[in-house]
């Protein structure tokens, strides 16, 4: 590796069964990396001879254990290499992923940074929120598992996890993320997740019996926001209040007290820590003229009202997030700083399609897109003008 390169040290890891996955990832990083740079400072930009490499399961025919894979592709040797990024195999990368990796990276040398996150999971909600205030960066929820289907590590800190993640092989085998987030919250460092996503996750067959979750795409894929840009500079750190919406349920996450670890509840009983009467809530959606027009027109579409006015809850929660998390000084990452529309669009949508998805299907929702993001949006607009009265949202400690 040249003085100049931006590069991390890549892996790509992988069960056998979806080697030529891998094969075909390896071949898009391979020729990603050696762009026909003309001039400038990273004319001569290279991967390594060797990178990126594939790592496949040490043990194929023993039980399923993803982080026996991830053991071996986040170890040595580095090379001088300053940092790891370890791939899963079925990553769809960014239209240019590799320099907005080495420019995160070189944004953030000392952290731990994660390129994707679950759009149904703890940390999906900590991205939205993200891109929806113009923030370039997410602090991850520490309590949930570390999204590691694409991850960049210090090469320090890479080759301590190497280390546990050995040691925890073992023993009883804890799965890679559960692993990774576990480690990073036994040394008190903050993962960081990109805002938006550099990955997507292509979907297929699980090899760990992950295929009841259903979708499992980003909350905000850059690929799918067009003509994006990574704008944000600012991180969003811990909140005391996360909107969750799972599998058709809304819910709210809540610190348990200083340094606690979040709970998760329904949305009627966590909402009133925002100092906001759940009963308000459905008032709005039972009596506001434009919600109830909009039901109806989701209903004859073939979305059945409940999911509707689930949908229509969770956006109220974003609402009301968002309008305290501004209003805070010092919370708001972008005070000031209109988030990129195109992100902004893809985070709105994916409040309904994330929460939906395995309940009803991408097929329908799809369909219905146009009133559901209209009534995604009367929803924010809902939360912010409930919250802007309400006691100023603080960060979790």
């Amino acid at each position: 590796m040249t003085e100049t390169s931006r590069y991390p040290g890549i892996r790509v890891m992988a069960h056998p069964r979806r080697r030529k996955q891998a094969e075909a990832l390896l071949a898009e990083l391979d020729a990603g990396a050696r762009p026909p740079y003309a001039e400038g400072p990273h004319a001569d930009d290279r991967l390594p001879a060797d990178d990126p490499l594939l790592v496949l399961d040490p043990d194929p025919d023993g039980p399923p254990s993803p982080l026996r894979t991830a053991a071996a592709a986040w170890a040595g040797p580095y090379g001088t290499a300053s940092h790891r990024l370890v791939l899963q195999d079925d990553v769809l990368p960014a239209e240019g992923f590799l320099d907005l990796v080495a420019k995160s990276i070189g944004n953030r040398p000392h952290d731990p940074i994660a390129f994707y996150s679950n759009w149904n999971h703890w940390n999906g909600s900590a991205v939205r929120l993200a891109a929806l205030s113009g923030a370039g960066w997410a602090r991850a929820i520490p309590d949930e598992y570390a999204p590691s289907l694409a991850v960049a590590l210090p090469r320090a800190l890479a080759e301590q996890f190497a280390d546990y993640a050995k040691e925890l092989l073992q023993g009883d085998t804890p799965p890679d993320d559960e692993a990774l987030a576990a480690f990073l919250r036994g040394r008190d460092t903050a993962l960081v997740i990109a805002v938006p996503n550099l990955v997507e996750h292509k979907g297929g067959d699980s090899l760990v019996g992950n295929d009841n979750q259903g979708p499992r795409l980003s909350p905000c894929f850059v690929d799918d926001a067009p003509g994006a840009r990574r704008t944000g500079t600012g991180t969003l750190g811990a909140l005391d209040f996360y909107p969750h919406f799972f599998k058709g349920h809304v819910y709210g996450l809540t610190p348990t007290g200083p340094g606690g670890r979040y709970v998760k509840s329904y949305w009627d009983e966590s909402v009133q820590t925002l100092g906001i009467d759940p009963d308000r809530i459905r008032e709005l959606a039972r009596w506001e003229p434009t919600p109830a027009m909009l039901f109806r027109d989701l209903a004859g579409a073939g979305l059945q009202i409940h999911h509707a006015t689930a949908a229509w809850t969770a956006a109220v929660l974003y609402g009301a997030t968002l309008e305290r998390l501004m209003a805070t000084t010092g919370t708001a990452p972008a005070a000031g700083r209109t988030p990129d529309p195109a992100v902004r669009a893809r985070a709105v949508e994916t409040i309904p399609l994330g929460g939906l998805a395995q309940v009803v299907g991408l097929p329908l929702l799809r369909r219905v897109m146009d009133p559901l993001r209209r009534l995604t949006e009367e929803g924010l607009n809902a939360g912010a003008e409930l919250a802007s009265a309400a006691t100023p949202l603080g960060t979790a400690p």
